[in-house]
């Protein structure tokens, strides 16, 4: 069985979710093949398995107007019907004013030149994560080639604008869409067709849990991980905030930020100005290997999103018994049970945040009773090779209609 995966960049080192899951599929026989629209920059290349991915991906982008023009007249000759049926299916679901007309055409350039990759491949299925743009791309070039396509619904942001990203459009013409949670499922309910509920299919990111090491917490709470990307919706400027009053009651604690984005210079300056900028490491993008030794390192693992799906980042944390404390948005409260697996919060509470951080360091029992508990729902409720076999059998369906 030929799949590809298409993503609008691809392999980024915040994606490492959609590589373990491509080496899981390649490992049980599935041949991928990867897309993606353009080439990440070098600041993502943070170690062998990206380097090796991105060796290995076709990218649509950068394509001369001569490749462009030879594409279209020869997408639309052999195929006159699709093209016409896939125009209209992109001016149908275009966002209102010149720029929205401007996007779409240029999402149909971009699907036009991955349907000819498709057909050349001799893909049997493709696959796209996040849904976004190139889940717009995806959808046309299904449309243009007849290829099945399924996508992988992640959110949040997805959800604040439904119409502009033609949910609905994208669900009713997808072989299947795979949600993350059942918060993920149900928002996905209210941008569909009830007629095309069926198609809404669950299946969770997951973790292979042997790739980190559990160690038991340490006497003391001293070091602090978040990881991701550096964006407001991420919260954390809430949590620098938390960390100058703990800071302010006594609690000695460090916190390193590990990831990279567009709020990268303002929290910098956010921290000096908390006067906590000594305690606080900026230390960029990591690869695999270097975020494991940093969970070891680590004591307490602080995510205080405004808005989430299901965090990898928190599995990570749980599965090497570091003890995590999120806020309850999204699909967060299917992975941390509060008291159970872990500590939530109210987003954007300053004072339950650093409160929340003061009890785990005040109490060592109840971070060792979280971090065993926590490792466990890991292993075994979402365990990358559960999760990767339901796909795998979801893949091999579409592929035979």
């Amino acid at each position: 069985m030929r799949i590809g995966y298409f993503t609008h960049l691809y392999p980024r080192a915040t994606d490492t979710f959609i590589q373990r899951e491509i080496a899981a599929l390649r490992a049980r026989g599935v041949e991928v093949r990867t897309f993606a629209v353009r080439r990440p920059g070098v600041e993502h290349d943070v170690g062998a398995e990206v380097l090796a991915e991105k060796s290995k991906t076709y990218y649509l982008l950068p394509a001369g107007i001569w490749r462009l023009v030879a594409g279209n007249i020869s997408v639309f000759f052999k195929h006159p019907r699709r093209f016409l049926a896939a125009l209209a299916l992109a001016l149908r679901t275009r966002r209102p004013g010149l720029r929205g007309l401007a996007l779409q055409l240029a999402y149909l350039q971009e699907a036009i030149l991955l349907s000819i990759a498709l057909r050349r491949e001799q893909i049997l299925h493709v696959h796209n994560h996040l849904g976004d743009n190139s889940g717009t791309v995806t959808l046309l070039a299904s449309r243009l080639t007849g290829i099945g396509y399924s996508i992988t619904i992640h959110g949040p942001h997805i959800f604040f604008d439904p119409t502009h990203w033609a949910l609905r459009e994208k669900v009713h013409y997808a072989r299947f869409i795979v949600c993350i949670s059942h918060y993920c499922r149900s928002q996905m309910m209210l941008f569909s067709d009830p007629a095309d509920w069926g198609r809404l299919k669950i299946v969770h990111c997951g973790v292979d849990s042997q790739r980190f090491r559990y160690q038991d917490v340490r006497p003391q709470v001293r070091r602090l991980l978040f990881t991701g990307r550096l964006a407001i919706e991420k919260g954390v400027a809430v949590l620098l905030e938390s960390l100058r009053d703990l800071r302010a009651r006594g609690y000695q604690l460090e916190l390193t930020l590990l990831g990279d984005g567009s709020d990268r210079q303002r929290l910098q300056e956010l921290a000096r100005r908390l006067g906590i900028h000594e305690h606080v490491v900026f230390a960029g993008y990591a690869s695999q290997r270097q975020l494991s030794e940093h969970l070891e390192r680590s004591d307490l693992f602080v995510l205080p999103s405004f808005a989430e799906g299901v965090p990898v980042s928190l599995m990570e944390a749980m599965a090497c018994g570091v003890p995590v404390l999120s806020t309850c948005v999204g699909g967060i409260a299917e992975l941390v049970e509060p008291e159970q697996t872990g500590l939530l919060v109210p987003p954007a509470d300053c004072a339950a945040l650093a409160n929340a951080v003061a009890r785990y360091c005040d109490d060592q029992e109840l971070r060792q009773r979280i971090s065993r508990q926590a490792r466990q729902t890991v292993v075994v409720r979402f365990n990358l090779d559960t999760e990767v076999d339901k796909l795998t059998q979801l893949f091999s369906s579409s592929a035979q209609t």
